[in-house]
């Protein structure tokens, strides 16, 4: 059995991946979050070091410097970013593109203008 990446070990599970939508809820909204309430929720040393290092070396999250349990939204933060890819799926990302590009190229619309 294959082991599973730290993105499947959020993603696949809810609760986790709940803490993780709060946490960038709260980094879009405030510009900061609470980092010991979302690792605490996830809840394995190796798993929380792999997603710290993922955010902060994507300069999406740095370290309050008074509080290292407190997360500042980061020199390339995008408030725009989703939790997939906030979580490292890659895969994922690059499904929905494919989705929404074939929707484009089939003339397919979500305007509600009718």
């Amino acid at each position: 059995m294959a082991e599973m990446t730290w993105t499947e070990r959020i993603l696949d599970f809810p609760v986790r991946s709940a803490a993780v939508e709060d946490f960038l809820r709260d980094l879009r909204a405030k510009g900061t979050g609470d980092l010991n309430a979302v690792l605490c929720t996830l809840n394995e040393g190796r798993l929380c070091r792999e997603a710290t290092a993922y955010w902060i070396g994507n300069g999406w999250i740095v370290l309050a410097p008074n509080s290292p349990i407190v997360a500042l939204a980061g020199p390339r933060f995008d408030r725009g970013l989703r939790l997939r890819d906030f979580c490292g799926d890659v895969d994922g990302a690059a499904e929905e593109l494919e989705v929404a590009f074939s929707a484009e190229s089939a003339g397919e619309t979500n305007d509600d203008d009718s």
